[in-house]
């Protein structure tokens, strides 16, 4: 299925748990990614205010498969996130940029952290679950967003990170937020 621009996205949204072996599986316990339109990636994670910010590598090991601790398993899915959401009772309802792996051999990456409060992001963990639950088994997503707008998280999704000043270029023209993509002859 080759995705394209369109406004009633398919989405599907994945428990990081069930995408690892054990026993590292257990680490990425409640950590989800809502995918929408197979190429915009959100990242949800539980709290790490422990360890993040700062939102770099400081605390992981050069190889991300020797990861040892949920807050390194955490840490390390939210950085290679573009858009990432986490509660913090003192940073609820900011976001923050952040830039990491300067000395890379492609580059640094960079991604934005949205923060909400740990009441909000129970309530939306919940509702990721459910999600996550639907597509379980499913390579593809069995529905859009548009059959999911009951689901407060969708409606946090789109009012915080879509409509943020945030959001990248090319993943509002393939969610059909702004023109552009191929065109047609």
């Amino acid at each position: 299925m080759k995705p394209g621009p369109t406004a009633d996205y398919p989405m599907k949204v994945i428990h990081e748990l069930s995408e690892e072996e054990p026993p590292t599986a257990e680490l990425y316990a409640g950590v989800f990614t809502a995918v929408l339109n197979f190429v915009v990636y959100i990242v949800f994670i539980p709290d790490v205010s422990a360890v993040a910010p700062p939102w770099d590598d400081h605390l992981l090991p050069a190889n991300f498969d020797e990861i040892i601790t949920s807050e390194q398993a955490r840490l390390a899915k939210a950085l290679l996130g573009r858009y990432v959401v986490t509660p913090n009772d003192v940073r609820a309802g900011t976001e923050e940029a952040f830039e990491w792996g300067h000395d890379g051999e492609y580059g640094p990456s960079s991604g934005v952290v949205f923060y909400v409060t740990p009441g909000d992001f129970t309530r939306y963990a919940a509702g990721l679950a459910r999600l996550a639950e639907m597509n379980e088994n499913d390579v593809y997503p069995k529905k859009t967003v548009t059959a999911l707008r009951g689901y407060e998280v969708i409606a946090f999704i789109e009012r915080r990170v879509l409509a943020s000043q945030w959001l990248r270029p090319q993943d509002a023209v393939m969610l059909g937020l702004a023109p552009g993509g191929p065109k047609h002859f």
